[in-house]
């Protein structure tokens, strides 16, 4: 199925529900040809232009506003940092040095160490944007909080607790509620829903010079950042909304500007191109007359004498040697292939409605599957058959078996030798309307990616001898029908065709 090469059989003489474009086929085509117009590049332009605009305009907004809330970001965490370590300092030689000093150790289960220790926290952040602190000991639980139901508790630290138990560097992570892309689109947002939580490791002095200063604990700093969040997001929002809004507005007077030209220009050129389809269309009908009519009058009834003539000799040599045998074999041969082609040409320039008669596909297959069944026999060629019962259109049966013998004529000419072909048939629904589907797949090489597109164009073959009319009088006859054929590979490889034809309720 690899070619739209021709084939031969007994409904050759049916002729294809095909032809050359008319008239109503110009008319329909030309308003399309209309997109040619000079100026419909201008839009073109003007529509990539706006797509640039836009996405250079995002691109530079989002830029924009990422790097001022990451600026916001970064100050927050600079902030802080500072804050802890202050608070590190400050726990350090007002509560942990003359506690120390005067019980020997630190006890915040003591009421009287946690007050001191809480005066001195308080001290530090009090006007500060601090949501919450806590200090972790060493077993993870919570020595200190600034709210006291949390004292005492476990589970509450974070995962990367024991790295800076052990002097890692200070940890900071923003928590968010939401998803970050989900901010935009829920302003205002609730109190907590961006926090700003650092990590850092309590220190103490070190001990003797040049020797690290040994961890007491770990400090955990918790900041709503929700606010400024907030503030980000609307200094985002309105740059957006000015490059949008710029760039629609140069569009619009870019794409008014086009369209006022194109208006006249575009009524114009369609009543040109009418003219010259229609011209181009009549030079084309008259010209495959002439060609039809020359072939009809002088090339099919010397054909026919020499067909007849040479298939009455051969009846008459039985006796004759071998080469003249061969001979008038290949007389015969050639001129049953040239009368072919004749009817091939005749077959797609003479147009012929065809007959709304109830057909049954599946017994129109049996009538060729039962023609054919010699031939692939011959060849080592299997047929193997999955259609449903009851697949029923309108259409004229003769030329739908011309449709469906090339088909399978075509199949048997790929594979070039043994093989498969496999046909399905079912009723789908589409849009609330049936449709019968036909797949025919061979074994075949399956279609060149190279050549697929132009299968289905007149006189294009990729075989020798070919007339390149076989696959598109195939098309004619299933549009003609309201149908589509599709060529495609199949995903095991192999040549498929399918057909789709408009579906008919079948007989009471």
């Amino acid at each position: 199925m690899n070619e739209s090469h021709s084939a031969s059989g007994p409904a050759s003489g049916s002729s294809a529900g095909s032809g050359l474009p008319g008239a109503e086929e110009t008319s329909r085509q030309a308003p399309a040809a209309d997109t040619d117009l000079p100026l419909s590049y201008a839009r073109t332009l003007s529509w990539l232009s706006l797509v640039l605009i836009l996405l250079t305009s995002l691109a530079l907004s989002f830029f924009i506003s990422n790097s001022a809330r990451q600026t916001l970001l970064t100050r927050q965490e600079d902030f802080a940092r500072l804050l802890v370590e202050n608070l590190n300092s400050q726990i350090f030689r007002r509560f942990a040095l003359p506690t120390i000093l005067a019980s020997g150790r630190i006890a915040l289960r003591q009421p009287t160490q946690y007050e001191h220790l809480d005066r001195v926290v308080q001290s530090v952040i009090h006007g500060l944007p601090v949501e919450r602190l806590r200090i972790y000991d060493f077993s993870r639980l919570v020595a200190y909080s600034t709210r006291k139901e949390d004292v005492g508790r476990a589970g509450l630290s974070p995962p990367n607790l024991d790295e800076v138990l052990h002097g890692a560097a200070p940890k900071s992570e923003i928590i968010s509620s939401i998803p970050a892309w989900q901010a935009p689109f829920r302003v205002p947002l609730h109190e907590g829903t961006f926090v700003l939580r650092v990590l850092y490791p309590l220190r103490g002095e070190p001990l003797r010079p040049g020797q690290e200063a040994p961890v007491m604990g770990a400090l955990e700093l918790t900041q709503d950042i929700t606010g400024d969040y907030e503030q980000v997001l609307a200094f985002q929002g309105i740059i957006v909304v000015m490059c949008l809004l710029s760039s629609v507005i140069l569009f619009g007077l870019l794409l008014m500007l086009i369209h006022r030209a194109e208006r006249v220009l575009a009524e114009r050129m369609h009543k040109n191109r009418l003219l010259e389809n229609e011209l181009h269309s009549n030079e084309k009908l008259a010209g495959m007359g002439r060609v039809i009519a020359s072939i009809a009058h002088e090339i099919r009834n010397p054909l026919g004498i020499i067909r007849s003539s040479a298939e009455l000799l051969q009846r008459r040599t039985d006796k004759a040697d071998a080469g003249t045998a061969r001979i008038l074999g290949a007389i015969y041969d050639e001129s049953v292939r040239l009368s072919q082609t004749v009817n091939d040409f005749l077959d797609y320039a003479r147009p012929r409605r065809p007959r709304q008669d109830l057909a049954d596909v599946n017994l129109v297959l049996d009538q060729v599957l039962a023609f054919l069944e010699g031939e692939m026999g011959r060849h080592g060629i299997a047929v193997e058959r999955e259609t449903e019962a009851g697949l029923f259109v309108r259409g004229d049966k003769d030329l739908l078996y011309r449709a469906f013998y090339n088909i399978f004529v075509n199949g048997q000419q790929a594979m070039d030798g043994p093989g498969i072909v496999r046909i399905r048939g079912d009723l789908e629904r589409e849009n609330g309307q049936g449709r019968v589907r036909l797949e025919f797949l061979d074994s075949g090489p399956g279609f060149d990616p190279g050549t697929l597109p132009n299968l289905l164009d007149p006189f294009f073959t990729t075989k020798d001898g070919g007339t390149g009319l076989g696959l598109p009088i195939v098309q004619s006859i299933i549009v003609s029908h309201g149908g589509v054929i599709e060529l495609e590979n199949g995903p095991e490889g192999g040549a498929l065709v399918r057909v789709l034809l408009p579906a008919a309720d079948p007989p009471a």
